[in-house]
């Protein structure tokens, strides 16, 4: 894995709204990272835990298991964890995640530049 280039990096993309998670699966893919995409907190979860992703990118306002109680429980698990970016329109929210552990935060709407540099500096802190 190269994590400078995002070449063979394996991301976990959770968020409900699916065109906005099409837009972000496909800047991701375009940097080369590998990207499953799950539609809740609760799929988000399950596939963390089959797939082992290197990072996961979360939305925080989600039906179901929202992205901060997702953090909370994944960071309940034993190590090592994937490192979680958070990202939300509500700045509280992104706050409580940065209390829960999340790697990064950042505020909709996300510039990919951004995103992209998120992911790989998350991706080298791996815990």
């Amino acid at each position: 894995m190269n994590a400078d280039t995002g070449k063979e990096l394996f991301v976990l993309l959770v968020e409900d709204d699916h065109d906005l998670a099409d837009v972000t699966q496909a800047a991701l893919q375009h940097e080369g990272m590998q990207v499953a995409v799950a539609y809740d907190g609760r799929e988000g979860l399950e596939m963390a835990d089959r797939l082992r992703p290197q990072v996961i990118v979360t939305d925080l306002v989600m039906p179901v298991v929202d992205g901060l109680e997702m953090i909370k429980r994944l960071g309940e698990r034993p190590p090592p964890r994937s490192p979680v970016v958070a990202v939300s329109a509500v700045g509280s929210r992104l706050r409580a995640a940065r209390e829960l552990g999340a790697a990064d935060v950042l505020l909709k709407p996300v510039d990919p530049a951004e995103l992209l540099h998120s992911v790989r500096k998350a991706a080298r802190t791996i815990h």
